[in-house]
């Protein structure tokens, strides 16, 4: 193969809305409404080889403008596999690009394979049980075995793993991320500790106080079963593998980025999860990640299952995993006719729809917000959290005389 068939000839973006799942449509809406515009990346190499990857707009660890990779027409797409700077999806493109050239799978690109079949999980945002529930009754019948889910102080955390429980098999876990809302290990420990005996399904918990608290973490992962997992760098790696403040990582990030954290990790002998947010392009890149990092040992976060369609003709979950994939690039056929009837304008972005959240006290007390801005009382400790009974209802607006009544008598300075 000629230098020349590795040179870049053309990078064009398509820029997607891909509709949220009916199931957890409204959530996502308000949780993270940008999460379905998907930039589409399509790199045509001297060859004429073309790889694909993907951005998710509203949630990625990088992005880039079409100026930009506009001047890398030209450049050879092996010397530019492992700048991160690029972003997700110029990233993944070259990759998926360059290995099909080369007649190999992702991964061989990447390391030395390490396992056949990665771990991958199911997530859910923060939800009422019922719809905890029917997240996991989906899960299992899609072939996942656990599922990760939005702890938050707004809402029964009993009520919501007692609703998992009764919805799936015994064998079906349940990974919970507080991202730090229990605030400190005297409130963690005694919540914790409880949940632990009377919920068996619960597995992992990511995050339950604030990560800087290093002496708080460390006293709290003594008193708790459960494995606790951190966001790889805060505090830093080494002080967290010192002082013992978690059993293992989330890590996150381009290529370089991955494959250096995933490669301490496994000096240090730590597993970790790979959270790479995405259609199943992000998925399947996740999956060659996890193929060569020995201690991806944890499922891995794609979120996938907030997405109506996966962009890809064929996607399977058997038994918790995912088949690491041996075709040239990627290794999997992308679904074109779902692409088209998805495509938007190039610059277009979602609008914004007013909201009306409000906080339903155990004793009959409502408290009314025009958006999420109560994670920041709570976390202020201004309003008591995890209270039994206690649960959020969220709307959004209807386009109806009375919502825009409510509205405006809620919140008369909006």
């Amino acid at each position: 193969m000629a230098a020349k068939d590795l040179e870049i000839t053309n990078i064009e973006r398509l820029r997607l809305d891909v509709p949220f799942h009916p199931r957890c449509a409204q959530t996502m809406t308000i949780r993270g409404s940008g999460w379905s515009v998907v930039d589409l990346y399509k790199v045509t190499l001297g060859s004429g080889v073309v790889g694909i990857g993907e951005t998710i707009v509203g949630y990625t660890w990088g992005s880039t403008t079409d100026e930009q990779t506009a001047r890398l027409i030209g450049e050879n797409a092996l010397d530019l596999l492992w700048d991160d700077s690029l972003g997700a999806g110029v990233q993944m493109a070259l990759f998926d690009g360059a290995a099909r050239a080369l007649g190999v799978p992702c991964h061989r690109l990447l390391g030395r394979q390490h396992r056949e079949v990665c771990p991958v999980s199911w997530w859910a945002q923060d939800m009422k049980p019922e719809e905890w529930a029917a997240e996991a009754r989906a899960a299992e019948e899609q072939g996942f075995t656990t599922m990760k889910v939005k702890a938050r102080p707004w809402n029964d955390i009993d009520a919501q793993l007692a609703a998992v429980s009764d919805a799936v098999s015994p064998h079906f876990r349940i990974d919970t991320d507080f991202n730090g809302l229990l605030l400190g290990e005297d409130v963690a420990a005694p919540l914790l500790c409880r949940l632990e005996e009377k919920y068996p399904a619960l597995a992992m918990v990511e995050s339950p106080i604030p990560q800087e608290d290093v002496a708080g973490n460390a006293i709290l992962r003594r008193k708790i079963r459960s494995p606790i997992a951190m966001h790889f760098g805060q505090p830093p790696v080494m002080t967290a593998i010192r002082e013992g403040v978690c059993d293992g990582f989330v890590i996150g990030g381009g290529a370089r980025q991955v494959v250096s954290e995933g490669t301490l990790a496994e000096h240090a002998k730590m597993p970790f999860w790979l959270q790479m947010v995405g259609t199943g392009l992000t998925t399947t890149f996740a999956v060659h990640l996890g193929a060569v990092l020995t201690q991806a040992r944890w499922p891995a976060i794609p979120s996938i299952n907030i997405y109506s369609h996966p962009l890809l003709k064929e996607f399977e979950v058997t038994g918790g995993h995912i088949r690491v994939p041996e075709g040239p690039g990627l290794g999997v056929e992308v679904d074109w006719d779902a692409v088209e009837g998805f495509r938007v304008d190039d610059d277009y972005s979602k609008p914004s729809v007013r909201e009306i959240h409000t906080i339903h006290w155990p004793d009959g007390r409502q408290s009314h917000y025009p958006d999420g801005g109560y994670r920041g009382e709570f976390l202020d400790a201004k309003l008591p959290g995890f209270l039994p009974g206690v649960w959020l209802e969220r709307r959004l607006d209807d386009g109806s005389d009375d919502f825009g009544r409510e509205y405006g008598e809620l919140f008369p300075e909006s």
